[in-house]
């Protein structure tokens, strides 16, 4: 059969921002859901390793996290500059050729063939280390022979490890584990079989298939497959689009508004054109400046309807703009549109 690599981006969000704030690599922090002006009213949508040893998790407010950590350094959540990193990981991995699957911003998976799992790992090991050295971001793989397996074997090598789970593996590694385990499986799914005195895979396996299609339709027979170690899911060959953008090195340093905002221009229409050709509507303008002494800054607005036009993105990456060129000169401007989505009969546009 063949296998399948199961990509996981280590605490994604916060590993994107030890990216661009190394100093807290290491260190307690959380990423937060409100503005930073708001951070009391914020819930903790991702913390790095460090913080969540302390008690902190997804979902919590912070207001209860700065109790548990006090001090805790909160950064607003930047959905821009993460579907930016998220691109660049899908793009790598769409490098190596196969038949690959974007399942989330921050989930991937390959279908490998049928290779040796030796070789498998190897891979894995490879795409592991691409991945780390060319973007900087950690991840976690996991190799078995469908993508429910290929998960599960993620998420016992987490965090920053490869798994590797053999066909011959499968039901001892099964028998025993919550039915809470199998991708699908929701907290009622589980309450039901719980009713139906099924509590973990083992069981489940065990069951009359017909009862559990009874009961649950067509699902009854994947729980029932997936239970015994069949996994008939495929990966299917997609790679989701999250931004489309352009970018340039300005010819010299400068602050000088005039002449950044000329390049913009040029970069705003490539990137419409760009947009138009890929059949798209965008519902998001970012802007990024880069700065002579490195420091990067990103300015997004999101907008109320989906459109096409390149008046309405040039004229607000020239508002966004105005409010990052000030003192210090700048190297790099960009442009981004994000929150794409596929034509699909008549929109609303500006």
């Amino acid at each position: 059969m063949p296998l399948v690599l199961f990509i996981d981006m280590d605490y994604f969000f916060a590993a994107c921002e030890e990216l661009r704030h190394p100093d807290l690599k290491g260190k307690p922090f959380v990423v937060g859901s409100a503005p930073l002006k708001n951070k009391d009213r914020g819930v903790v949508e991702t913390c790095n390793y460090e913080t969540r040893k302390l008690g902190v998790h997804s979902a919590l407010p912070y207001s209860q996290a700065l109790k548990l950590v006090p001090g805790l350094v909160y950064l607003e959540s930047d959905d821009r500059y993460y579907m930016e990193m998220s691109e660049k990981v899908m793009k790598t991995l769409k490098e190596y050729g196969f038949r690959t699957e974007v399942i989330s911003i921050d989930e991937a998976a390959l279908d490998i063939g049928e290779m040796s799992y030796e070789k498998a790992e190897e891979l894995a090991k490879e795409v592991k280390e691409k991945v780390n050295s060319s973007i900087g971001l950690p991840c976690t793989i996991g190799v078995s022979i469908g993508k429910v397996y290929a998960k599960m074997a993620c998420d016992t090598a987490k965090p920053n490890g490869i798994g590797v789970l053999r066909k011959e593996e499968l039901k001892d590694f099964l028998k025993d584990k919550k039915v809470g385990a199998l991708l699908g499986v929701g907290r009622k799914t589980a309450e039901k079989l719980e009713s139906m005195k099924i509590k973990t895979i083992g069981e489940l396996s065990k069951m009359d298939p017909n009862v559990l299609i009874d009961s649950f339709g067509a699902f009854g027979k994947e729980l029932f497959l997936l239970a015994n170690g069949i996994d008939e899911s495929r990966i299917e060959d997609r790679y989701d689009v999250l931004s489309i953008g352009r970018e340039i090195t300005l010819d010299r340093y400068t602050n000088d508004i005039g002449q950044i905002t000329a390049a913009l221009e040029k970069l705003a229409k490539e990137t419409i054109e760009e947009v138009k050709k890929q059949q798209m509507w965008f519902k998001g303008v970012s802007v990024k400046v880069k700065y002579a002494d490195l420091a990067e800054r990103i300015k997004n607005r999101s907008l109320s309807n989906y459109s096409d036009s390149f008046e309405l993105a040039y004229g607000i990456s020239q508002e966004l703009l105005k409010t990052l060129v000030k003192d210090k000169p700048v190297r790099k401007v960009g442009i981004r549109v994000y929150a794409l989505e596929l034509r699909k009969g008549q929109r609303t546009i500006f």
